[in-house]
């Protein structure tokens, strides 16, 4: 991941406040009914509907404006996109989130539900973005390295007001979400992330008894509210995948597939209903780049949890963004084994006798752990875990499994 930024937000549903910095691999643990999956619908729900914040028509906001004026200065010149310039973006983007928080959250949720804030703080590149312009351009075009515009002898105000947004788009969810100007077109996808719900087991062997009216809710930035799906938007776009699943000949996860097929599919029924969407979405058509799955452990005996979080890491190590709920103490200690074993000095040997390959191994910095505590009825805390050589210490499993620890010392026999 070539970009790092915080999703800074308070009073959201259960959630007092938080500061969520993406990464490679993100994790939520902690509490039943305490926010995780409210806050992982969220930030899908940025990732997904952002694109439509922006204003169909030119701002006349003091935030937009500082980027109307630098880009205006800017115009047919090849220019570096500064940590300063990429502040003046943030900044407008995050009056946009401000200004139609809103609209956001009734149409991703589908009932009324507010946030006191929503902000995307400590945005920071591993690399400067450059503007560019060619003269035989007629499109605007993105790479990890530069934004491509046009040449033009004069722009219009309209015309600066698209390039803004392209920019910020890009500077914020390149790598991430779809580019800004695709539309999603029927059975195909560019980019945008994929949900996969903790109910889908059951969605996946009665999707087709559901009401045609939740499958087909509007993507469209339109801000009528009026018509939603009964469900919320992020299930409803995995059923929409499901149903509207197209195989393909050139899949790109062909070693990830073959492992799960291999090594994890020749079990029970409800493990397979499971495993379904992954496996589906491997094998599809479908471009995404971040993956965001709840309770991946479901239905899954220990050691088939110890392979499905290898199949996260292998999923991470081939550049896709997977961003996980879950419950599972074995999850979290796989992948903690798995950064012991990349820093310890006999990693290759190691390798070898336990049958693991670099694709398995995971260093701690690409990894951010978010525990979720309930400390009244209603209010959730979360907070920010930390790791040291053994890897990530996660209270709240641990404090139960010392409890039972100390409950079979203490009812055993003489």
């Amino acid at each position: 991941m070539d970009k790092s930024w915080v999703l800074h937000i308070e009073n959201f549903a259960k959630i007092k406040s938080a500061e969520i910095e993406i990464s490679p691999f993100m994790c939520f643990v902690g509490d039943n009914h305490s926010g995780k999956s409210y806050l992982m619908s969220l930030i899908w729900g940025i990732l997904t509907l952002g694109k439509d914040l922006f204003p169909k028509n030119v701002s006349e906001s003091r935030s937009y404006k500082a980027c109307e004026s630098w880009l205006i200065g800017h115009s047919n010149q090849e220019v570096i996109i500064t940590e300063d310039v990429s502040k003046l973006y943030v900044n407008w983007f995050n009056e946009l989130l401000s200004n139609h928080k809103k609209m956001l959250l009734k149409k991703l949720f589908n009932f009324d539900i507010d946030a006191d804030k929503i902000e995307i703080l400590n945005y920071k590149s591993k690399n400067h973005m450059m503007i560019k312009w060619e003269n035989q351009s007629s499109k605007y075009a993105v790479t990890k390295t530069y934004i491509n515009f046009s040449t033009q002898e004069n722009y219009t105000k309209e015309d600066i007001s698209k390039m803004n947004a392209y920019i910020c788009w890009n500077l914020l969810m390149s790598g991430l979400a779809s580019p800004l100007y695709t539309s999603i077109v029927r059975g195909k996808r560019t980019g945008e992330p994929i949900y996969l719900p903790a109910s889908r087991t059951g969605f996946m062997l009665t999707y087709s008894q559901l009401l045609e009216k939740s499958i087909e809710t509007n993507f469209s930035s339109s801000e009528d509210t009026d018509h939603y799906s009964m469900l919320t938007l992020p299930y409803v776009d995995f059923l929409r995948l499901m149903i509207k699943f197209e195989p393909s000949d050139k899949v790109t996860h062909k070693d990830i597939i073959d492992f799960i097929e291999g090594e994890m599919t020749k079990v029970s029924s409800s493990f397979v209903s499971e495993v379904s969407p992954i496996l589906l979405t491997l094998k599809s058509n479908i471009n995404f780049n971040t993956l965001m799955i709840e309770e991946p452990e479901t239905h899954l005996h220990p050691k088939l949890q110890q392979k499905i979080a290898q199949v996260i890491i292998r999923l991470m190590n081939s550049g896709v963004s997977v961003w996980i709920t879950t419950h599972s103490e074995i999850i979290i200690q796989h992948m903690n084994n798995m950064i012991k074993l990349k820093r310890n000095k006999k990693s290759k040997e190691l390798c070898k006798e336990y049958s693991y390959t670099r694709e398995d191994l995971v260093d701690a910095n690409d990894v951010r752990m978010y525990q979720f505590s309930k400390i009244e009825k209603e209010i959730t805390m979360i907070e920010k875990l930390s790791h040291n050589e053994n890897g990530f210490i996660v209270p709240t499993f641990n404090q139960v499994l010392q409890s039972i620890v100390e409950e079979v010392y203490a009812f055993q026999g003489e």
